[in-house]
């Protein structure tokens, strides 16, 4: 946290090598974020590329009583929430899209295994609405805590962990339900 309050200070400052720094550290992390709420490769490519520039342009609005990194998911979580208004997009997710987390070392059975589960969380996620969809992506894809998560989306950090485990009781049942319907 220190170095990027460092960074920040000397971006303000003129440095403009430090901007070249910070987004070096943050481009891989923010792309994840948004392609995982959009599942589109140019446009989360776009606007990650917006979300930098409105770095560059908000900087001085940073309050370094934050984590720096809180504020750049919220700037980019904002921008995927105006992306999707605008062009007014439910995505869902490709399988195919996604790259198969299998090992070599897994016996078919754990990877059919493997795979129906991560086809049933994926299934969940994308019949969340926005914000769930959020929390549960900073919890699992940017391991955050509820604070974090709380910061980014102007939310309690009590709030979120409600939510959370809202969501997770929902999913167990989700589950439940699938597998009843299997099994009849």
């Amino acid at each position: 946290m220190d170095e990027d309050i460092r960074l920040v200070k000397a971006v303000l400052n003129g440095n403009i090598d430090s901007f070249s720094i910070i987004v070096n550290k943050y481009e891989m992390t923010i792309l994840k974020f948004i392609y995982n709420m959009l599942r589109d490769r140019e446009a989360s490519e776009d606007i990650t590329q917006e979300v930098f520039i409105t770095v560059y342009n908000k900087l001085y609005m940073y309050n370094s009583n934050y984590k720096f990194s809180n504020w750049i998911l919220q700037i980019a979580r904002n921008k995927c929430i105006d992306y999707i208004r605008k062009y007014k997009r439910v995505y869902e997710s490709n399988l195919e899209d996604v790259r198969d987390l299998a090992s070599d070392e897994m016996s078919p059975e754990d990877s059919a295994e493997f795979k129906e589960t991560k086809e049933k969380v994926l299934s969940f996620i994308n019949e969340l609405n926005e914000v769930d969809k959020q929390l549960v992506l900073l919890r699992y894809t940017q391991e955050l805590t509820f604070y974090d998560i709380g910061e980014i989306l102007n939310m309690s950090e009590s709030a979120v962990k409600r939510r959370y485990y809202k969501l997770r009781d929902r999913f167990k049942e989700y589950s439940n339900v699938r597998e009843k319907r299997c099994k009849v």
